[in-house]
Parts: structure tokens; C-alpha cells; sequence
């Protein structure tokens, strides 16, 4: 038996709750990995493993030994790292989620120069705005935009962003200018698909979740193509300040409802609960410092 493999596969099967997944994830077969934690259980005489037809349930013998082993193999993944480090040249593959549009207009025009200093490190890039599950899928680390639900990710805030209703100087000379969130109903609204119309309004004026009522001229899922659009003078859209700004500096929109303030957009890094934090994912942290962007965009 191959124990390290062994122990491995098994710890990828409790993390990943499935042998099929687990398999991927270390490139062999699901027969292979099913027969290398039996071989497991039987050089420990114990099962570590309750498996049904719905759910794999770790042992109160499975968890214990799942806890151990964790730490011996991040412990090695942290000194093969480290020799790495040491030659100042990453290896490996690097698997990140970024939101789309948050990640062509920050992360790709500066992607260049993280891969000139790293350029034996393989980085695979996915932008996407749904919430993957970053244990199961076997991503490094994650971006992510909005409220940070309660998880056994690490999260480390990177940014903050703000909201803001603008449309063309067009559409309102020819529509004329929202005085109160009730006005918003008597407009073309250009939606974002995740958010639709739901606005948490804070500061004097409103102080809770309003849903607004808006005619959808259009939905995306894209807030540049949104933009696009409104700058067009299709409507109003509601969109983050990272988005926005250069056509607000260029007068191509103008804000509407200035005074009623939204609640900020926070912006984080997220990556998987690890007692060592591999030395690939600090560098791409740092990379990301290193963009400016722990200040307000």
C-alpha cells in the first residue's frame, strides 16, 4: 500500500464528501481511490469511513485520524513550497474564481505581470459570478463581491465599493430626473440579473431593503454590458462604482438620487481553511495588494 497516497485520498474524500470528486482531484481512478482507503482501513484495523448510498460519514476513529493526517500533509505541502520558494520560482497550478466583470476591468490588465515573475507557476483563471464551492471543485482561492455568508472559508477583505443609480444625460433630458426611490417605477430600469431590484438604502433619508419598482427594459448578468446600454440611454441602472467611474469622470452618465446613500460593497479574497496558507496563494494575495485595491474603488 501506498500510505501517503492512501491517507491522501482519504482526506480528499471526507473534504470533498464524495470518492468521485476526491478521484479528480488527485488524477486517479474512482476504483483506485476506493480501494486505497480500504487498504487504509485495513492497515489500521478500524473503518474510518460510514458509506451510503446518499452520504460518506467520517467515523468518530475517521475524523480523529483525518485530523492528524490534515495537518502532516499540509505541513509537507508547505515544505515542498517552501524549497520553491526558495529558487523564487512557483510551480504547480493555481486555480482561481474571480466575478467577470470585477476581474477583466482589475485582475487581467495586471495578470501580465504576476505571470512574467512566476512563470513556472500555471494559472487558470475562471470569471464567473455564481459562488462555487471552492473545497469540492478544488479552486486555490476565490474573489468575491457583496455580503460574506458564514463558511469555513477564509475571508480577507481586499476593498470596499459603492452604489450608484446613473443613466445618459440623454435619457433624462428626455425622461426627466428621479427626485425619490418612488419615482424609479416611471423609468426603464437595465437590471443586473443576480441583484434585480432589491437596494439596501442607509443614511438619513431611508434606513432599510427597499424593493424598488422598475420597468425591466433590460436583465443581464453583465455589468458592463449594462453599462453599455446606459450609456446608450436605454435607462437607469444601478451599478458599482468600479464599473461606472470612468464614465462619470467623462460626463457620459450622470448619478441620479445622489443623497440616498446604499450600503457599500465589500470585496474579498477567499480560499479554503488551512493551518498553513500555501506560499502560490500568499503570492497572488500579495499580487492583488500590490493593485491598490485595499482602498476604496
Amino acid at each position: 500500500m501506498d500510505k501517503l497516497n492512501a491517507i491522501s485520498i482519504f482526506c480528499k474524500v471526507i473534504e470533498t464528501q464524495s470518492f468521485t470528486l476526491a478521484a479528480k482531484q488527485q488524477n486517479i481512478s474512482v476504483a483506485m481511490a476506493s480501494k486505497l482507503v480500504s487498504q487504509l482501513e485495513e492497515h489500521l484495523k478500524t473503518r474510518l469511513l460510514q458509506r451510503t448510498t446518499r452520504k460518506i460519514i467520517p467515523t468518530e476513529a475517521g475524523m480523529m485520524y483525518y485530523q492528524r493526517c490534515q495537518g502532516i500533509l499540509l505541513d509537507l505541502d508547505e515544505a515542498d513550497s517552501s524549497i520553491t520558494h526558495l529558487t523564487s520560482s512557483l510551480q504547480g497550478n493555481l486555480l482561481i474564481s474571480v466575478p467577470r466583470d470585477f476581474g477583466l476591468l482589475f485582475i487581467v490588465p495586471n495578470l501580465p505581470l504576476f505571470i512574467a515573475k512566476h512563470p513556472n507557476l500555471h494559472v487558470e483563471i475562471e470569471f464567473n459570478d455564481k459562488k462555487i464551492d471552492l473545497v469540492a471543485e478544488g479552486y486555490d482561492l476565490a474573489l468575491r463581491i457583496g455580503h460574506m455568508a458564514d463558511s469555513s472559508l477564509v475571508s480577507r477583505k481586499i476593498s470596499t465599493n459603492t452604489l450608484h443609480f446613473v443613466a445618459s444625460p440623454s435619457y433624462l433630458e428626455a425622461n426627466g430626473i428621479p427626485q425619490t426611490p418612488d419615482d424609479l417605477e416611471h423609468h426603464n430600469g437595465l437590471l443586473y440579473k443576480n441583484a434585480m431590484n432589491h437596494v439596501n438604502w442607509v443614511g438619513s433619508h431611508i434606513n432599510q431593503t427597499q424593493r424598488f419598482k422598475i420597468q425591466s427594459k433590460v436583465v443581464s448578468n453583465s455589468g458592463l454590458a449594462l453599462l453599455e446600454m446606459a450609456k446608450a440611454g436605454l435607462g437607469i441602472v444601478n451599478l458599482p462604482r468600479f464599473i461606472i467611474g470612468q464614465s462619470l469622470e467623462k460626463g457620459e452618465l450622470i448619478e441620479v438620487l445622489p443623497e440616498y446613500k446604499q450600503q457599500k460593497l465589500e470585496i474579498h479574497v477567499v480560499y479554503p481553511n488551512r493551518r498553513h496558507l500555501p506560499i502560490k496563494v500568499r503570492a497572488f494575495i500579495e499580487f492583488l495588494s500590490g493593485l491598490g485595491l485595499c482602498n476604496e474603488i
